[in-house]
This record gives structure tokens, C-alpha cells and sequence, in this order.
């Protein structure tokens, strides 16, 4: 507990290594987060920079380290509804970083918890061989049809079939030893996109 109260006062205190801290810590989910709003690697790149950047600016205000992660989302998310031209689905810019625990977004917190456990099985999809995890982000990520990854892989739709069964075994086989909801998790992003 005294590390990370070490970085929340370095940074209040404008100590830029506290910064760095936080985009180790946040950038990596932050970016996927905004890639699956976007869907434009660039931008979402550029959304979580300024984001990091209007964090620095008003680093003074933060109270508590659970609101620079929450504050981190919420503008991520506004600046993406913004880039896409959905004003009208983004809320209202106008929210104390100080006094964040008011803001009563609790999609933007079942979003950022999606998005940690989505990343926790990429993470595990990395680790697969090529072909299955490339087929598995294509099916999954992409939400390419079997024809059409066959036809970017120039592969058949069986060997497709066959590969993202691998991968699904194999990620269901590592998410059981590491525990029940990582596994869920995984569950519930397939049969997101209807593939279970």
C-alpha cells in the first residue's frame, strides 16, 4: 500500500516518473479500450496520449488512485464518441477529478472490467501458435466470418474451423487453472459473437 501512495503523491507532486508509472499500468488496456470503439489503431493511440496528457493537467485534483483509472476511461471513451461523431451517447465532459465516486457510471465500470479480462485472454491468445491466435483474433476481435478468414489466410474454412478449436481448447485448458472467471470471461466473449 505504501508503493502505490508513494506514486499518488509523486504525481500530485508532478514527478514525471509517477506519470510513466500509470501509462505502464493503464496505457495497454486504456488502448484497446478505445481500438474496440474506433476501431483504428492511430486513433485510439492518440485519444489514450491526450487522455494521459489531460490526466497530467489535472493531476492536482486527484484524490484517490481508483479515480485516475475511472477518469482515464470516462475521457477515453468521451473522446472516442467524439472521434465517431456520437455526441449524443457521450455524456457530458463535465465531471471533477477530484470528486469522480459521483459520477454514477457503473457501464463504464463493467466496461473497464471487460476490458482487463478481455486483455487477460489476449494475453493467453498471444502465447498460442500463429496460425490458431490469428484466426482466434480474426473470428473473435474482427468478427471475420470462417469464409472470409479462409480467404485472407488462403487457407480452407475447415482448417479454420480446426485451427479456432485448438485455439478454444487450449484457452479454455489455461483459464481453468487459473480460475473460474477468467474462464467465464472467456465463455462470454464467445457466445458474444455467437460463435459457442
Amino acid at each position: 500500500m505504501q508503493i502505490r501512495d508513494n506514486y499518488l503523491l509523486d504525481f500530485k507532486e508532478g514527478k514525471e516518473s509517477s506519470l510513466q508509472h500509470y501509462i505502464n499500468v493503464h496505457g495497454k488496456a486504456l488502448r484497446f479500450f478505445a481500438f474496440t470503439i474506433v476501431r483504428n489503431k492511430e486513433v485510439a493511440e492518440e485519444i489514450v496520449s491526450d487522455s494521459f496528457f489531460k490526466l497530467w493537467k489535472g493531476r492536482d485534483r486527484v484524490k484517490k488512485e481508483i479515480n485516475i483509472k475511472a477518469f482515464l476511461y470516462l475521457v477515453t471513451r468521451n473522446a472516442c464518441f467524439d472521434y465517431l461523431d456520437l455526441s449524443k451517447l457521450s455524456i457530458e465532459h463535465d465531471f471533477d477529478l477530484g470528486n469522480l465516486e459521483r459520477a454514477g457510471d457503473d457501464d463504464i465500470l463493467t466496461k473497464m472490467i471487460r476490458i482487463e479480462l478481455i486483455q487477460l485472454i489476449i494475453d493467453e491468445v498471444n502465447k498460442l501458435p500463429e496460425q490458431q491466435a490469428a484466426i482466434f483474433k480474426m473470428t473473435y476481435l474482427d468478427g471475420f466470418t470462417a469464409d472470409e478468414i479462409s480467404r485472407k489466410l488462403n487457407t480452407t474454412v475447415s482448417n479454420v474451423y480446426f485451427a479456432r478449436s485448438k485455439a478454444l481448447s487450449s484457452l479454455k485448458m489455461n483459464f481453468s487453472n487459473k480460475g473460474l472467471l477468467s474462464l467465464l470471461a472467456l465463455v462470454a466473449l464467445i457466445e458474444q459473437h455467437g460463435c459457442l
